[in-house]
């Protein structure tokens, strides 16, 4: 069944000065509202508005576990690309042992940061849904 769409035709206007707007925006900014104009039709009829709970030091931890997460994406290509060139010098007897007995190290480093990325990710989705 179709929904019928309503016409909303009135315009409402009142002033406010900077301060007021900006304290309005505040509280609109901190519900799921996309809209100045929803917030204030859901105050007005008495909606239900949803608020939106943050923890700032719990937002300070996301944005910087996102740069850790980031910083050792660049470790593991850097790690990924040194190995690579040193295969490449594949006729230097001690290189081939290094690179021999640094294979296990390799594994383990990509092991750990895969674990570290996936609890990450699951501590960014818990934290944004």
């Amino acid at each position: 069944m179709k929904e019928e769409k309503s016409n909303k035709t009135k315009h409402v206007i009142f002033r406010l000065t900077p301060k007021e707007y900006a304290n309005l925006e505040a509280k609109r900014g901190r519900t799921t509202c996309r809209k100045l104009s929803e917030f204030l039709r859901l105050l007005i009829f008495n909606g239900p508005v949803t608020v939106i709970e943050r923890n700032g030091s719990q937002d300070q931890m996301i944005g910087e576990l996102s740069e850790l997460r980031e910083e050792l994406n660049r470790l593991g290509n850097n790690f990924n690309q040194a190995t690579k060139r040193l295969n490449a010098v594949n006729q230097i007897s001690e290189f081939r042992n290094w690179i021999a007995s640094y294979e296990a190290e390799k594994t383990f480093l990509f092991s750990m940061l895969d674990k570290i990325k996936s609890q990450t990710d699951k501590l960014a989705d818990r934290w944004l849904q």
